[in-house]
């Protein structure tokens, strides 16, 4: 039920959810401080601007706006999908609510399961646009808004990222205005927290966002540092990495030490029972520890570096751009220069590169979409091929709005807004923070300044036979160690699951040999019967992530017939 309304604005009520923050001209605009009333402001952008107002927000949000005259509404969820938005129509209306259990609690019963969401989430953990896992119960994209008027209900793109050029500058001076980006990012996401911590791996990106908190001089003397070990796994742990950037930073490191023999199983059936869905990651058994640890220290908002990789990355479709424009050299030698393929690829190599990055993407829908259906009919997939062949259609079906601007920064765009997205990552964060009592922030993720500002690199600089994100680790050099800034290579937390798997055999693996299984009504049965005969012991790193999507798929299913299990 919606409260009184944040601000009235004469003909418009609205009322603000999240944590929305100015972008910088509701208070320049109206002549406020700083540290303005931010409902206030924002009522008085509306009453002149109606909801266009919207666009004056960033951050995680949901706004909600009321024409007394026009008797009409909009619910507007945030630029980049940070606060999660879910709705469904009644009789008499359409109810929306934060998570789907909310409106689960309101409904008469209890929709079932969408077949197809549920079948592309254990094929590769994203979920169809516009879907949950539950029919009739929908997810508003990120950017968009609910359209209420007249009991009818439209779903509208109410803004889009929109292409601004590049800068100019030597490899060093877009390094350090990419620094200072980042910085900043990292300085708003800390800003108003009285003990944060940065969620602290051997990577690159996490040690961005701790350089960045010790360079915040607001966080002196109250920020620190957060490290999980694993020293059961040589090739998971990375505590000499951790402890060199807590160094680096100087930030007061606290190390969490990883017991193998953890339960991953009651971690997740605690979240099912909780929020009735599936946990989106595996690894709640393995940070939980850390959050409660941090709750102990007093830590009330944690910072990490999640989404790195995409927003610091290389784009590879610029070659498609410079085949468009005829210059072919430029085509070519750009071929040479991708940090997956290596130093002096073999001509092989870099027709395959030409083939996938610079024509593929130029190719009629229609065709790319008869080939994926050819192809999804005769895989050998844990998916059945007429399912596999309607997701295609659905996910073909989604890519109706095309961004402008060149194809480069159209594929980036994607990766950094709508992948995001069909991930749900907003939801699981939401969630997550909800569990562990701890404010959760993403500066990498949901920073729209950043995001923008990332936009605007050229991205032949971001082009390195050698080192991906190039420019990042110039940026950062002197300010993180120089094993962590010069390391290439990735820890990954597989052997770890595995063993949990096996630690687990008995409530995940065991539940899907039985006839009876529920997940079995999805999935092709003989593809999981040769999936879960694999012996324990010879499973392999690829496709574990899979294999437990299917298990705790089937452990949901089973809540919905026996909640007792």
């Amino acid at each position: 039920m919606l409260g009184p309304p944040d601000c009235d604005g004469g003909t418009w009520l609205c009322w603000l959810f999240g944590q929305p923050e100015d972008r910088g001209a509701l208070a320049a605009r109206f002549g406020l401080g700083r540290d303005c009333d931010l409902s206030a402001a924002f009522g008085r952008a509306v009453a002149e601007q109606g909801e266009a107002a919207c666009e004056l927000l960033s951050d995680r949000f949901v706004v909600v706006l009321f024409n007394r005259e026009r008797d009409r509404a909009f619910v507007a969820r945030d630029q980049l999908g940070a606060q999660p938005l879910v709705y469904t129509s009644v009789a008499d209306g359409i109810l929306f609510a934060e998570h789907e259990r909310d409106l689960l609690d309101l409904l008469p019963r209890t929709p079932s399961p969408d077949r197809l969401a549920l079948l592309q989430w254990i094929g590769n953990g994203t979920i169809p646009r516009g879907h949950t896992l539950y029919d009739r119960i929908h997810r508003l994209p990120a950017g968009h808004r609910l359209g209420l008027e007249e009991a009818q209900v439209r779903i509208e793109r109410w803004w889009t990222l929109r292409y601004a050029g590049t800068e100019d500058g030597t490899t060093m001076a877009l390094a350090e205005r990419l620094r200072e980006a980042a910085f900043a990012a990292v300085g708003r996401s800390a800003a108003g927290s009285r003990r944060p911590a940065v969620e602290l791996s051997g990577g690159l990106d996490s040690a961005c966002v701790a350089a960045g908190l010790a360079a915040d001089g607001s966080a002196d003397g109250r920020a620190l540092a957060l490290g999980g070990t694993f020293s059961a796994y040589p090739e998971t742990d990375e505590r000499e990495l951790i402890e060199a950037t807590a160094r680096k930073t100087r930030l007061p490191l606290e190390l969490i030490a990883f017991k193998p023999g953890t339960s991953m199983l009651t971690p997740a059936l605690e979240h099912i029972a909780r929020w009735r869905l599936p946990p989106a990651t595996s690894n709640l058994f393995l940070w939980q520890p850390l959050m409660a640890r941090a709750r102990g220290l007093g830590v009330d908002r944690i910072l990490d570096g999640e989404g790195g990789d995409e927003l610091f990355g290389f784009a590879p479709h610029l070659i498609a751009d410079m085949l468009r424009a005829g210059r072919l050299r430029t085509a070519w030698s750009l071929t040479g220069l991708m940090p997956d393929v290596g130093v002096n690829p073999g001509t092989g190599v870099r027709l395959r590169v030409i083939r996938y990055s610079g024509i593929r993407p130029f190719l009629p829908i229609a065709l790319r979409q008869r080939r994926e259906r050819a192809r999804a009919a005769s895989a050998s997939s844990i998916v059945p091929p007429r399912d596999a062949q309607a997701l295609v259609d659905l996910r073909f079906a989604n890519q109706e709005h095309q961004r402008d601007g060149p194809m480069w920064w159209r594929l980036l765009t994607e990766r950094l807004i709508d992948l995001r997205d069909d991930l749900d990552m907003g939801s699981h964060f939401r969630r997550e923070a909800a569990d562990e009592h701890i404010d959760l922030r993403h500066p990498l993720l949901y920073d729209l300044t950043l995001i923008e500002s990332a936009l605007r690199l050229p991205p032949r600089a971001q082009f390195d036979p050698v080192r991906d994100r190039p420019l990042l680790r110039d940026a950062l050099s002197g300010v993180i160690p120089e094993a962590v800034r010069t390391r290439h290579a990735k820890s990954h937390f597989n052997p770890p699951i595995l063993d949990g798997i096996r630690a687990d055999e008995s409530g995940l693996i065991e539940p899907l040999r039985q006839a009876d299984a529920p997940v079995r009504a999805y999935v092709a049965s003989e593809a999981l019967d040769r999936k879960i005969a694999v012996a324990p012991e010879e499973r392999p790193m690829v496709g574990v992530l899979s294999l437990w999507r299917l298990a705790i798929a089937n452990r949901w299913l089973l809540s919905h017939t026996d909640p007792s299990s």
